[in-house]
């Protein structure tokens, strides 16, 4: 018959105490409590990014088109004017931009003599972040100058 052995519990090894479980509880919540606000952070910051990019390609588009115009056959820098390029779309009117986004175009004769315009085109939006869309506008512009060879 196998021999029963009694394991004695010795003083100070009974595992560990509510006051040490207590303490890694709260030291375990505080680095979690710091990963989720930077995980917040970086969410806020790659939608501001995308944000951005959005309306730096809204004011490539504008640019593009007003280059296509000074140099499609047949043309010349005269129609590079507000009824092609509108000088405002509002929110919502953008075609395939989401509705927080509008876009403002400006078109100066160069006043130098020679023929030239210069394009300048603003897209202004609203940032939308974890807490909701911000009230304040952000804004991205780009300038080109067309001029005849």
């Amino acid at each position: 018959m196998p021999v029963l052995r009694r394991l004695k519990i010795r003083s100070g090894e009974a595992g560990f105490t509510l006051a040490e479980i207590m303490v890694a509880c709260a030291i375990v919540s505080v680095g979690l409590i710091a990963v989720s606000t930077g995980f917040g952070f970086g969410v806020d910051g790659v939608e501001a990014g995308r944000q951005q990019s959005s309306a730096v390609f809204l004011a490539e588009q504008r640019i593009e088109l007003a280059k296509e115009l000074a140099a499609h056959p047949g043309t010349n820098l005269a129609d590079v004017n507000t009824t092609n390029l509108p000088a405002t779309e509002a929110y919502g009117t953008i075609s395939g931009a989401p509705s927080t986004y509008r876009r403002t175009t400006t078109i100066t004769t160069n006043p130098g003599g020679t023929s030239g315009k210069r394009v300048d085109v603003s897209v202004f939006y609203k940032p939308v972040t974890g807490r909701g869309v911000l009230a304040t506008e952000r804004t991205v512009s780009l300038s080109i100058f067309l001029a005849t060879r």
